[in-house]
């Protein structure tokens, strides 16, 4: 027996088919990516802190909820100002403008590029999805900071094992060792890192990583003229 359909029925079956092709996403559209940091995901928070310094924070999302940043005693305030973005991956890429300088913000893999209100590039972030280890840009910059004691004067080239006190680094001849997550590039930059080291090393070399704990804030600071003291003091 012959099946015979008419005008009708194929009209139907098309109208059918173009209905299922709206309700069912294709295969080629990916449903967007959540930002994840070592396999937890994360939400990604920026807050001025003046004209020049602004606050980078990677928070863990537990319960449907960033976690909050617990205090240790560095920091003598626990917030500044409102939130000028708050991400979690779901975009390619987002600008923020955050006193004079731009972040250009991109998620897979996670990267702050930071500019003046030139345009130039004075820092590049990246974070590493597995490990969250923190890489930045170095050039031809000298590298200070990290605390009083270790290899002496330029931080560059030296792998710092962040031990506190008379054995942290070489007693004999260099004294105590009291390791602060806070650099400083002659070029006129500055990172500072709001959380406890996890990784038993910090590399300072033309490729710098270190690698603080979740939750964790990075403050950069970019006044171009960095006035060094006997007291520890953020530029603004």
């Amino acid at each position: 027996m012959t099946n015979r359909y008419d005008r009708r029925d194929i009209l139907k079956g098309v109208g059918a088919l173009c209905a299922t092709g709206m309700l069912w996403p294709s295969n080629s559209e990916a449903a967007p990516q959540t930002l994840q940091i070592a396999g937890r995901p994360v939400e990604i928070q920026i807050a001025p802190v003046s004209a020049h310094t602004f606050r980078l924070s990677v928070l863990p999302i537990e319960n449907g909820q960033p976690q909050s940043i617990k205090g240790n005693g560095s920091l003598v305030r626990t917030s500044w100002g409102p939130r000028l973005a708050r991400r979690t991956g779901a975009e390619s890429e987002h600008v923020v403008k955050t006193g004079e300088l731009n972040v250009k913000l991109s998620f897979h893999p996670l990267q702050a590029i930071v500019e003046d209100s030139k345009g130039s590039v004075v820092q590049q972030l990246t974070i590493d999805s597995e490990t969250s280890a923190v890489s930045f840009l170095l050039g031809n910059s000298l590298l200070l900071g990290l605390g009083e004691g270790g290899p002496q004067f330029d931080r560059r080239g030296s792998k710092d094992a962040m031990r506190s006190g008379q054995g942290g680094y070489q007693l004999g001849t260099h004294g105590g060792r009291v390791p602060i997550p806070w650099l400083i590039g002659t070029a006129g930059w500055a990172l500072y890192f709001s959380a406890r080291l996890t990784s038993p090393e910090a590399t300072a070399n033309s490729s710098p990583k270190i690698t603080p704990a979740l939750p964790r804030s990075t403050f950069l600071s970019y006044p171009r003229k960095i006035r060094v003291c006997s007291c520890p003091s953020t530029p603004g």
